[in-house]
């Protein structure tokens, strides 16, 4: 299937996939926007040390693991609306929290409570699930391209709205008088704490138009179906030729039988009609060479026998159904809570006998050394700059480059690679990624930051796209949200890169809190003498107030970063960012070493899941190529059901 063909399928998805990447949008401008600035926020505004911070930011991660795995289990039992709403309303409140709190225990509740509650069940891959359930095979890499491009959209505009803020907006002083009411609102609001109540009317406008609009609809294409469905042997031909009534697959789990969880095809009721992004005429016009061809092959394809109908199937243009979604429930109205729980550890348990379950778990945990480099642009590189090259740096503007990267790439990229195998894609891009941070280590500069967030970008947009798609294609239909719950288990380690993080910055990158006021703006100015007869001429003094810095004489300089400031002891910048290349170099090397498992191509028997092998082509594959070419389906492959290869592996499933 070649990239035009792929953006036809795609638009003809339902428009409802337009709404996804909309709220996809806004959810990921709350979730960066908190996440770019915390660290800064806590550290210059609560005057909390980097340990500290890195300790506080570990556990608020180890918090929102325990609620986002709950919160997956909720979407799949009461579906993507609900969760959402839940999780919005108390957003809302937490971060009112973070917006006019002062004391560390309100911090502490915002981070430690309501972020839990709410943020955390927002980044488990909520809208995923939705658009996961909204697509097919076939458009499901460019889906998700388009999804990663958007939320890295989000990450550009958070990065070029904070720092505009940061250069232009100045501190608000807000005096309401004595009392409580003062005690709650009063203050001095520095332009991190302003954006931060941006992210709030982010957060409200999400929750208006999820309320309003947003609905759990799934999507199916007869002759596109999930690769779990014809590896289960599902009869193609049963599922297309029958004029009567469309067949679709979910999984079924009954609580009063152990054996409760299968695959079952069944016949849902009148599927809605799919309103597409593009009306097919509007297609033909913007597409004018290519659309009629792919039109008069699926004309064409009614007379043709069986076998070459599985040979055209990927070429013809598809006529998508679309239902309400039909979410698995726990319990029945008179199920003892007992056997609720049950019913969900059973559930669990039956992913975890997947073996695709296990692919995820291995490659994600694979991932976490180059992963780490996310937790360094997040946690590291904004004090690295701001504490070497003061606060007029646009520090998230230089960030932006990554994600601007990000936005523009994931589309052309998941479009063009699309007819090749998976991990031919992943493996560059890990390589890629991994070895970038070197460009900071060699020239521990302004210039080598963007240099390495640059080449970071190239490498993500390979395999982290790719993998979100992967991820997607292996999951259960009716268990998405676990799913994706258990294949994020790296997340367990986030907590140890957060503390590793702060205590890096302790040692390698150390704050000067001696020549910052209490708002942490460095002490970079003279109090002003305009009538040349003040003692205190030569005293320092940031924007806000006077620091206890005093210059010797006029050719001195106040501090406006830390390498100024007399009391802060140099150290080599370079060490930590070749410590980080290092340890990132282990993803690719332990993806290459699990690939053969990775894959699905070997069994136990077949030299322990083909890790054991000595092939060349087993070493080439360090770079990601297949070991047997001829092995690897591509995207829009369609096996033939009278293929032995095919019926060896099919097994009887019931229509009813």
């Amino acid at each position: 299937m070649n990239a035009t063909e792929s953006i036809h399928r795609f638009l003809l998805l339902p428009s409802h996939v337009i709404l996804i990447l909309l709220l996809e949008f806004l959810n990921s401008f709350r979730s960066f926007g908190l996440r770019f600035v915390l660290y800064n926020y806590i550290t210059n505004e609560y005057g909390i040390s980097d340990t500290q911070a890195g300790a506080i930011l570990g556990i608020k991660s180890l918090v929102d693991i325990g609620f986002g795995l709950s919160g997956s289990i909720l979407v799949d039992m009461v579906g993507v609306r609900r969760v959402s709403l839940a999780a919005l309303s108390v957003a809302l409140v937490g971060r009112m929290l973070l917006i006019f709190g002062r004391s560390t225990s309100i911090l502490y509740a915002a981070l430690f409570l309501f972020s839990p509650c709410g943020d955390a069940l927002l980044s488990v891959g909520l809208y995923r699930v939705a658009l996961k359930k909204l697509t097919t095979p076939l458009t499901r890499p460019l889906a998700f391209g388009l999804s990663y491009a958007v939320s890295n959209m989000a990450g550009a505009c958070v990065a070029v709205v904070v720092d505009r803020m940061r250069k232009t907006v100045e501190d608000v002083h807000v005096d309401v008088g004595s009392g409580y009411f003062m005690d709650v609102v009063g203050g001095v609001y520095t332009p991190v704490r302003q954006f931060i109540a941006v992210t709030w009317v982010v957060l409200f406008l999400t929750f208006i138009i999820a309320y309003c609009f947003l609905e759990d609809f799934s999507v199916i294409d007869p002759e596109d179906l999930d690769e779990e469905y014809r590896n289960q042997g599902v009869s193609i031909k049963g599922i297309v030729d029958d004029d009567t009534s469309e067949k679709y697959i979910d999984v079924q789990c009954d609580v009063a039988d152990d054996n409760n969880c299968h695959l079952r095809v069944t016949t849902p009721p009148e599927g809605m009609p799919v309103e597409p992004m593009v009306d097919r005429s509007i297609l033909q016009k913007w597409f004018p060479s290519s659309y009629q061809p792919l039109h008069q092959e699926g004309e064409e394809k009614h007379n043709l026998n069986n076998s070459d109908r599985t040979r055209v199937a990927s070429r013809r243009l598809p006529h998508y159904k679309m239902f309400r979604t039909k979410y698995i429930k726990s319990v029945e109205a008179d199920t003892s809570p007992c056997k609720g729980i049950m019913h969900i550890l059973k559930q669990f348990i039956f992913i975890m006998q997947m073996r695709d379950t296990w692919k995820v778990l291995v490659f994600s945990f694979a991932s976490v050394p180059v992963v780490l480099q996310w937790t360094a642009s997040e946690i590291v590189l904004p004090p690295f700059l701001e504490r070497r090259f003061g606060e007029s740096i646009p520090i998230y503007t230089i960030q932006s480059i990554h994600m601007i990267g990000c936005l523009i790439f994931p589309p052309f990229a998941q479009a063009f690679t699309s007819a090749l195998e998976d991990f031919r894609v992943v493996m560059p891009g890990l390589w890629i990624m991994a070895i970038s941070p070197v460009f900071v280590a060699m020239l521990p500069t302004v210039g080598g930051a963007c240099i390495w967030q640059l080449f970071m970008t190239v490498g993500q947009v390979l395999w982290s796209p790719r993998q979100d798609s992967w991820t997607a294609g292996l999951a259960p239909t009716g268990m998405e949200g676990l799913f994706f719950a258990v294949g994020s288990s790296r997340a367990l380690l986030a907590p140890l890169g957060d503390l590793a993080m702060g205590m890096m910055n302790e040692r390698y990158n150390t704050n000067c809190p001696e020549c910052r006021d209490q708002y942490g703006h460095f002490c970079g100015g003279l109090i002003d003498d305009s009538d040349g007869i003040d003692e205190n001429a030569l005293q320092c003094a940031s924007a806000q107030e006077s620091c206890n810095i005093f210059l010797d004489n006029m050719q001195q300089v106040c501090p406006t970063t830390c390498i100024e400031c007399p009391s802060w002891e140099p150290i080599n910048p370079s060490t930590f960012w070749y410590i980080l290349v290092s340890i990132s170099i282990a993803s690719p090397i332990l993806a290459w070493v699990f690939l053969p498992f990775i894959r699905g191509r070997h069994t136990r028997e077949d030299r322990c899941y083909g890790l054991c092998s000595m092939s060349v082509n087993r070493f080439v594959g360090i770079c990601g190529a297949p070991e047997d070419e001829s092995s690897f389906n591509h995207y829009g492959y369609i096996e033939d059901e009278s293929d032995p290869k095919f019926k060896a592996k099919s097994h009887d499933i019931s229509l009813t």
